[in-house]
């Protein structure tokens, strides 16, 4: 089995280093149906890295959170005192 060390850091935990295995699987693509590899650390890929669905754009981490509000001072045109 392969080793990789990889930056964690678009999650809930704090961002560390994690160690994963990673497998080098021969198969066959399900799109153009020819023989290739692929290296991944999830479950046999069905398709070669050119047919690959187009994967979903990450969100952001700070684009994700809500903005805390601010104190806000209005001016106007009555005095109150």
């Amino acid at each position: 089995m392969a080793t990789k060390t990889i930056d964690v850091r678009e999650y809930t935990v704090r961002a560390h280093k994690r160690q994963i295995h990673t497998r080098i699987f021969h198969f066959v693509c399900k799109e153009c149906n020819q023989a290739t590899k692929r290296e991944t650390f999830g479950p046999r890929p069905l398709y070669c890295e050119s047919c690959r669905p187009p994967q979903a754009p990450k969100k952001s981490v700070q684009e994700s959170r809500k903005l805390k509000p601010h104190a806000m001072t209005y001016k106007s045109d009555i005095d109150l005192d």
